[in-house]
């Protein structure tokens, strides 16, 4: 997906809602801004935006010092998502259709975003929601976007699934859908994909080693430096075993933005929180996705 003239304002807010919540000085913002004005004039509409956002990032890093500055808020989004995880596994076990149940929770998940919601998120708040709200998603009609019988079908063929992991928080609600397709599908192989480096609070390898996923997937990191898995740019070793996959999930607008022209038998899970994805792939703001790049 191609970076839109849209894109542009919403890099500047990034930068000052993200220096706000980072704690630096309004004289740091502006030297950040500035960056990415020169930065700008040189960078072409046919990159994707996550190639920007890791440009806007980086400087985050040499500003604050800290090579992960999103660490406290990853921490504080997986152990309130924790705090719940039986809560959603019986969601998910009580419910009709279980695997539909576990996409949705997991489509709703994807909430927790600090690159779409720099100001901040309540999470609490959104697990809270998205907890009252699951007790009737299971019976909403497929749609184009929320494709599940396709899916389903899908998982069936497969021997190798690569999840391509995007946010703290919401890798827990990840860990359980990956439980509910392990239980359904006791054939598959299953990957976890992280990023690379610190980037934004994208989940790294040590994110989901502390939230369990190792006890359901393999985990591993892509390389990628980016929020969102561009693969020019991702680690050989990971390129092979992507290439392997029989059945990949992409999970969140990031991995969206990166691999939405990628070829290969993707599957891209999320939820739609801006006008210019909403426009890409034809839906409204907040509606949940589940869509085969075919």
């Amino acid at each position: 997906m191609n970076t839109t003239l849209e894109c542009i304002p919403c890099f500047f807010n990034q930068v000052l809602a993200s220096g706000k919540l980072l704690g630096l000085s309004p004289e740091s913002i502006k030297q950040i801004m500035d960056e990415v004005g020169n930065e700008l004039k040189h960078f072409p509409l046919d990159m994707t935006p996550p190639a920007m956002a890791y440009h806007i990032q980086r400087l985050f890093v040499e500003k604050s010092g800290e090579e992960d500055p999103y660490r406290s808020v990853k921490i504080m989004s997986n152990t309130q998502a924790l705090a719940v995880i039986d809560d959603l596994r019986k969601i998910v076990r009580d419910s009709q259709n279980p695997l539909k149940t576990a996409v949705k929770l997991a489509c709703a998940g994807n909430i927790i975003d600090y690159g779409a919601f720099p100001n901040g998120i309540d999470v609490q708040g959104e697990i809270t929601r998205i907890l009252e709200q699951s007790q009737d998603a299971e019976g909403e009609e497929t749609t184009s976007l929320f494709d599940f019988d396709t899916f389903k079908q899908s998982l069936h063929s497969a021997k190798r699934l690569m999840y391509i992991g995007d946010n703290a928080g919401e890798i827990v609600f990840d860990k359980v859908l990956l439980e509910t397709i392990a239980k359904a599908f006791p054939q598959l192989e299953l990957y976890y994909v992280t990023r690379g480096q610190p980037i934004l609070n994208d989940v790294l390898v040590k994110d989901a080693l502390d939230c369990g996923l190792d006890s359901v997937a393999t985990i591993v990191s892509s390389g990628s430096k980016t929020p969102g898995l561009i693969l020019s740019e991702a680690d050989p070793a990971f390129l092979k075993l992507y290439d392997g996959a029989d059945l990949i999930i992409s999970k969140g607008q990031g991995n969206y933005e990166a691999l939405s022209q990628a070829e290969g038998p993707i599957f891209f899970l999320f939820i739609i929180k801006c006008e210019v994805i909403s426009k890409h792939i034809g839906g409204t703001k907040m509606e949940l996705v589940l869509k085969s790049n075919n």
